[in-house]
């Protein structure tokens, strides 16, 4: 069965994760991607941008496709739970994501392996981010003023940020860590006073 536009793109950003973890190399061109994948230069090359930068294009590619694949996990899980609080739906959301990014750990470490790279990272995908935060407050809060929920948004993200750095630096292949210091993370944050009554958890 021939494979659509999306679907090539997706099989080549597997192959690309795949080869860079196994090689630790950056330098990874497109015919080698397609011979890898068994994915036709000419195709792969009518739907990849010209002069695309690989590392942040495949990254980007897949972040969109595990945000895709969280949230439609959370709405799900959480469509009939009326026990869990937004915190404790917020901190799964989180949690989700980070799972499904341990499936490619080792490629995320190499392309982050030092400061400057790993920063450019960051704000590369910063709308990336703010959009899966934003997405993430609109499944599990219910009438939420738009201006609040860009301001939660936003401190979410660092969040995030904060956890990813955790993630990055942890040779564990589980999410414990990074999600207790997520967890304490966001506590912290309440109770300096900037998600007072959004996080709170309930006892």
């Amino acid at each position: 069965m021939e494979l659509n536009d999306k679907e090539i793109e997706l099989k080549l950003c597997e192959t690309y994760f795949s080869v860079l973890s196994k090689t630790s190399t950056h330098n990874i061109t497109l015919d080698e991607l397609c011979a890898a994948s068994k994915i036709s230069y000419e195709k792969a090359k009518k739907i990849i941008p010209t002069n695309f930068n690989e590392d942040f294009f495949f990254l980007k590619l897949f972040i969109l496709k595990v945000d895709s694949e969280v949230l439609e996990e959370l709405k799900n899980e959480i469509q009939d739970d009326d026990v869990s609080t937004i915190y404790d739906k917020i901190l799964e959301g989180i949690t989700l994501r980070f799972e499904k990014f341990l499936k490619n750990k080792t490629a995320i470490q190499i392309l982050s392996h030092d400061l400057d790279k790993r920063i450019n990272i960051f704000f590369k995908l910063l709308k990336e981010n703010y959009s899966f935060m934003i997405n993430l407050l609109k499944l599990v809060e219910e009438n939420q003023n738009c201006f609040l929920q860009n301001i939660k948004s936003v401190a979410l993200n660092f969040v995030f940020i904060k956890g990813l750095q955790k993630f990055l630096e942890d040779e564990a292949q589980d999410v414990d860590t990074t999600v207790r210091f997520i967890d304490k993370y966001l506590t912290e944050i309440e109770d300096f006073g900037f998600l007072i009554g959004f996080l709170k958890k309930e006892s």
